[in-house]
């Protein structure tokens, strides 16, 4: 019996299960490779808003910074342009008025950078707050993108936990087989 070819032995249940599970595996790395252009694509696109995002916050911490800096400065210019303990009640009157809607503003500039400072530098739930405003952009820009995209994530979802179940399966069965 020096013959190279050896004879298969027939294959048992197992065997054919992970055969079985072998060709679904090929299968599966198949179609995300034919799949993988909707990935790109996203990922593209996605990259793209969200460098948008950034400098679009970048560019509204520079304008708010500055609009903070000429504020404080008409803040100070105010505060030294101070009525004497000689003026008239409403000149007074009408310097605090002044004063206080100047700091008003400046509060609510400071409020403002604060939020866009959050905005760009804040991390969301799952990703940064940048991130996230940039997949809401996408989704109105190109929804067919997103639809496609999220389709084939819940295709590999709902793949994986067949799988996870399939294993979860044999190996129930190997123990209940096993002495």
């Amino acid at each position: 019996m020096n013959d190279s070819k050896q004879a298969k032995p027939p294959l048992d249940d197992a065997g054919q299960a992970l055969e079985a599970q072998a060709q679904a595996l090929a299968a599966e790395q198949t179609a995300l490779l034919d799949a993988s252009p909707v990935q790109a694509r996203y990922n593209q696109a996605l990259g793209e808003y969200v460098e948008q995002k950034a400098e679009q916050a970048e560019a509204l911490e520079q304008r708010l910074e500055a609009m903070l800096e000429r504020q404080q400065a008409q803040l100070q210019q105010n505060q030294a342009s101070r009525p004497g303990w000689l003026a008239l009640p409403s000149t007074r009157a009408a310097w605090e008025q002044g004063n206080q809607r100047c700091q008003a503003r400046l509060q609510q500039l400071q409020g403002r950078l604060e939020r866009v400072q959050e905005l760009h530098h804040g991390m969301g739930l799952y990703t940064p707050r940048i991130e996230e405003l940039a997949v809401r952009q996408l989704r109105a820009e190109q929804p067919e993108l997103a639809e496609q995209w999220s389709l084939q994530r819940q295709a590999e979802r709902t793949l994986t936990e067949s799988q996870r179940r399939t294993q979860g399966q044999e190996t129930g069965r190997s123990r209940t087989s096993s002495p």
